[in-house]
């Protein structure tokens, strides 16, 4: 069996790693920034809604005349100066609704819904229409601000709004006008028989818009209502301050988590270091220094193999001691077969013959033979097995 090439190129893979590497990122951010980087265009009632009921018409008109003016996309963010406008929903936040009320510094308009609608299918800027007036479904969030009423004035759409602020401008009703009442409002704008339109709640900054058809994009088709619009909110922002949309009661953007913290300082400095460390380990991956180290075979060839393994198996069975008497037994024909034995000797006379044989400065044979014989530890037997070994090479005169 032969082997084969890698199917990939060296280059394919890195770009594949490199794809996956983006797509892994991208991935994180987009977890990371989803309530905040939606468009909005799903036929609710916002400030970023396209749909006729939604209210990026007026944002648009507000920035094309030079206006500051943004979105609250942070639930720690509260503004200090300029108008807040809050577009209520049915499903806002009520506990960022009220924070709002209590922590903002500058003007709020709160803006209460009217229309219940669903987005036309297949069509996310588009809307049909259900039912109106209910405004009423939202003052629970307002209660404890203010107490209001919401009802749905038999005033004819065109009629024209009293307002004691902008008496220059022709405010006209819409459709199904609505409109609210309570007892720590003042109205701002009424219709002739007094029912108010657009109130501001006692003793604080705080306005309350009955009808979103006088600010949303369905309002702004009319040109008149557009400049009404923007003559309005000039009005309530009294600082001459930005404005602001808000956008965390309708479930866009919110708190801080642990991804959007890593991607932003002074967190973002350590993130950065740890993609460079991660890219620095799969360029060592990459490119190895030296050679490839290859594993060693479990079972190695040739005779040195075998005198391990055999070794091996005698130390698992508990019979190296018995391996000295043979060994001793081995050096002794080793000797004779490199010297001779002209006497044909044998036994103890053979042994007696051999202890002749060696240097002087070595111990003669029988008493090395009998060190070997008495050796039980592993030691004792080496050292043996040596001093033997060291006497065959003194008298065969070998290495």
């Amino acid at each position: 069996m032969t082997e084969t090439g890698s199917p990939f190129s060296a280059k394919t893979v890195i770009l594949l790693v490199i794809a996956g590497v983006i797509g892994f990122a991208a991935f994180l951010l987009l977890t990371a920034y989803a309530p905040e980087i939606r468009s909005g265009r799903d036929g609710r009632a916002h400030g970023l809604s396209t749909s006729a009921v939604g209210f990026r018409g007026v944002y648009t008109l507000l920035e094309e005349t030079g206006a500051d003016v943004g979105y609250i996309r942070q639930e720690d963010s509260y503004p200090d100066a300029g108008l807040t406008i809050l577009t209520l929903e049915q499903i806002s936040n009520r506990e960022r609704v009220e924070a709002l009320i209590d922590n903002g510094w500058g003007p709020l308009l709160i803006v209460l819904p009217k229309w219940a609608t669903m987005p036309v299918p297949q069509e996310r800027d588009r809307v049909q229409w259900l039912d109106s007036g209910i405004g009423r479904n939202v003052t629970p969030m307002l209660s404890h601000l203010v107490d209001i009423d919401v009802t749905t004035s038999n005033t004819g759409a065109g009629t024209r709004l009293q307002s004691g602020m902008l008496q220059n401008v022709a405010f006209t009703a819409p459709e199904n006008l609505q409109t609210i009442s309570g007892e720590d409002l003042t109205s701002l704008m009424e219709t002739e028989k007094d029912e108010i339109v657009l109130a501001n709640v006692y003793n604080t900054q705080i306005y309350i818009l009955s009808d979103p058809d006088l600010l949303n994009n369905q309002a702004l088709a009319d040109p008149e209502r557009a400049q009404a619009a923007l003559l309005l909110l000039d009005e309530l922002n009294d600082t001459d301050g930005p404005y602001r949309f808000e956008l965390v009661a309708n479930g866009f953007g919110g708190a801080r988590n642990l991804l959007t913290l890593a991607f932003e300082p002074p967190f973002l400095a350590l993130t950065l270091c740890l993609l460079a460390a991660a890219l620095l380990a799969a360029f060592q991956a990459i490119y190895r220094f030296g050679p490839e180290l290859r594993p060693g075979r479990a079972i190695a060839f040739g005779k040195r193999a075998l005198v391990d393994n055999s070794a091996e198996l005698l130390r698992l069975a508990r019979r190296e001691h018995l391996s000295s008497e043979r060994y001793v037994g081995m050096a002794r024909e080793a000797a004779v077969a490199a010297i001779g034995n002209p006497r044909k000797l044998e036994g103890e006379a053979l042994d007696r013959w051999l202890d002749g044989l060696g240097p002087d400065s070595m111990p003669p044979f029988t008493s090395l033979a009998r060190a070997a014989e008495r050796a039980t530890g592993r030691h004792e037997i080496l050292a043996a097995a040596q001093a033997l070994y060291d006497w065959r090479k003194a008298v065969t005169h070998e290495g």
